[in-house]
């Protein structure tokens, strides 16, 4: 199963972050190959999202079910592919952050990844650019005077099935943390720019 967990610091409070991620209109289109999504009640929708793993390239459809609406700590998540043996789900997590605090959680760094993920992070980012707030050497959120600041985090994990679920997988396992980072970046931009 493919698996990435980022988090990150947001200068904003909770009930500011919370109002955004709750409502998926608002950072649908941050995820990388998104395509559409379409709303089919208050907690299911279908996604398209179109991504390149390794010389193939995909269009994957997507039932997206919330799970739990837990204000304003966390909105989880599962996924079921549709036209791909594709499932998994995920997380936002929300808490308050000191503004001097670490944005990762405890315990992190004893999962940091291999060498060859952060090879594939690096070339991530060398394709496909970094948000203008992940490239600042200290993150936007430093330095905002007076801002109340919230912790966010991303977890997300795809098990993909069928006969080339195992290729599949390894193809998708070091993508897993850019792709994470990259939406929880712009989540956290958004927000900082709204607060200007």
């Amino acid at each position: 199963m493919a698996e990435a967990e980022y988090v990150t610091r947001v200068a904003a409070p909770v009930a500011r972050v919370w109002e955004f991620v709750h409502e998926m209109d608002n950072w649908a289109a941050f995820l990388r190959g998104y395509q559409s999504h379409e709303k089919q009640g208050e907690r299911d929708s279908i996604w398209v999202l179109k991504g390149d793993v390794g010389a193939v390239t995909r269009t994957v459809k997507f039932h997206v079910h919330i799970d739990e609406w837990d204000a304003p700590a966390q909105v989880r998540f599962t996924l079921r592919g549709l036209n791909e043996e594709m499932n998994g789900g995920g997380s936002f997590l929300l808490q308050p952050a000191a503004a001097t605090a670490s944005a990762q959680p405890p315990g992190s760094a004893a999962r940091r990844p291999g060498w060859f993920a952060r090879l594939v992070r690096w070339a991530y980012r060398r394709i496909f650019g970094r948000s203008e707030r992940a490239a600042s050497a200290a993150g936007a959120a430093d330095g905002v005077a007076g801002a109340e600041y919230s912790q966010l985090g991303f977890q997300l994990r795809i098990a993909p099935g069928g006969p080339m679920g195992p290729l599949v997988d390894a193809m998708l396992t070091p993508l897993m943390l850019p792709v994470a980072e990259e939406l929880a970046e712009k989540i956290a931009a958004r927000l900082e720019e709204r607060a200007r």
